[in-house]
């Protein structure tokens, strides 16, 4: 059974980039549901290392700060940032100027570009990223947790742009890094020091790998190829390696995790363990590694998915496993489900929360407190040609799994 990946998802990770280092090989992952093969856990190492992107692909959702969640509300001309208190559930834009109309220079959460946001050792970070273009520079500022006291931090080269997710540790911010010398551009593993506005490379990259997550204290790289390569049929992407590994954010070594193939596993880092979901016979089986003990622990799902579909948008929470699944040729909607899967129990339930427009799930942007910020389409009629905006929705954990928000 050939099970595709999103195109979206394809493109952006072959934009990315891997740790060129050579390793040892890792153990393969057998094609069937049966369980992978054990392999050495990962050395755990300490400190406050956090994933702060929502997905590898993309860091621009939000941040979940200390006291609540901040997002960019994008309009035609300009983007706020916005902030939603975790206690009240109020979401502001972020200024204090007396009578601001938050739509020019003048306030200091209106920006004439959308920068990604990252929050880690009690401020929050704003990514301007240009994208190699040469016209301005691409720059990180920094910001109080009540928008105030803005600077930038460090200012990239005209020829330089940020590369997919990004992970810190209050002191750092850890990213992928191109810089364009001629049509394709060099990557590398970089972490920048914040409080010296200093960038250091942990290790060359090309452009097979992405920032998948933070796991045991190291950063989780995932390469795609190998040997396999790509050769003159469409298909072969599909039969490409993906090899998982920890690099360390110190000191840049690289410890080769797992390997599977690509067309029969999708994958989450979190939480300390690598969910690899697939689909022998079209019926759903989980596999949940230890990263820390390299063991796995495997669960029958009572789904099945056609051929030619795929799963996305995986994510854990709670001890709760969640994911969409793309059926083609469904007869409503969008073809897309998004589904539970709670681990101790082993009950499956679907999350019944749809843009009733387009027919996808809605989005779960990030966490406020114990709550979550759900993204939610907001239309003037009934068809997409009416879409206004993006509302973010304030709800607790037990309403979203009841596919319950709040009137």
């Amino acid at each position: 059974m050939k099970k595709h990946i999103l195109p979206l998802g394809l493109a952006a990770c072959l934009l990315l980039a891997a740790c060129g280092q050579t390793a040892p090989s890792a153990p393969s992952v057998p094609a069937a549901s049966s369980a992978q093969s054990a392999s050495a856990g990962v050395e755990t190492q300490a400190g406050e290392l956090e994933y702060l992107s929502a997905s590898p692909d993309n860091i621009g959702y939000g941040a979940e700060g200390d006291q609540g969640f901040y997002y960019i509300q994008d309009s035609i001309d300009r983007a706020n940032l916005h902030f939603i208190d975790a206690a009240s559930g109020q979401d502001i834009v972020l200024c204090s100027n007396p009578s601001c109309t938050h739509d020019s220079d003048a306030c200091p959460a209106c920006f004439t570009g959308s920068p990604y946001l990252a929050f880690t050792g009690g401020k929050l970070f704003l990514l301007f990223d240009v994208s190699g273009s040469g016209e301005e520079p691409g720059h990180v500022d920094v910001v109080e947790p009540d928008g105030s006291g803005r600077r930038t931090v460090y200012t990239f080269a005209l020829n330089q742009s940020l590369g997919g997710s990004v992970a810190g540790d209050g002191k750092n911010l850890y990213f992928l890094l191109a810089t364009y010398e001629g049509d394709s551009p060099d990557m590398s593993l970089v972490r920048l020091d914040l409080a010296e506005g200093s960038l250091t490379e942990l290790c060359k990259v090309d452009n097979s790998t992405f920032l998948m997550g933070v796991a045991c204290g190291k950063l989780m790289l995932k390469t795609i190829g190998g040997e396999s390569g790509t050769g003159g049929s469409p298909d072969d992407f599909y039969t490409q390696r993906h090899t998982l590994k920890a690099v360390d954010p110190a000191t840049g070594e690289v410890t080769p995790v797992l390997e599977w193939t690509q067309d029969e596993y999708w994958e989450l880092v979190a939480d300390d363990s690598l969910y690899l979901l697939s689909a022998p016979e079209g019926k759903l089986h989980l596999t949940v590694r230890d990263l820390a003990t390299g063991s796995d622990t495997d669960y029958d799902l009572p789904l099945e998915t056609k051929e030619d579909g795929y799963a996305m948008s995986l994510s854990a929470r709670n001890g709760v496993f969640m994911f969409s699944l793309f059926n083609p040729g469904e007869s409503s909607g969008s073809g897309i489900q998004r589904w539970a899967f709670t681990l101790e129990t082993g009950e499956t339930q679907e999350l019944k929360l749809y843009d009733p427009v387009r027919g996808y799930p809605f989005q779960v942007m990030g966490e406020a407190g114990d709550k979550l910020v759900v993204q939610v389409p907001r239309y003037s009629g009934d068809d997409i040609y009416s879409f206004q905006q993006y509302d973010y929705v304030v709800c607790s954990w037990q309403d979203y799994l009841n596919s319950q928000l709040p009137e």
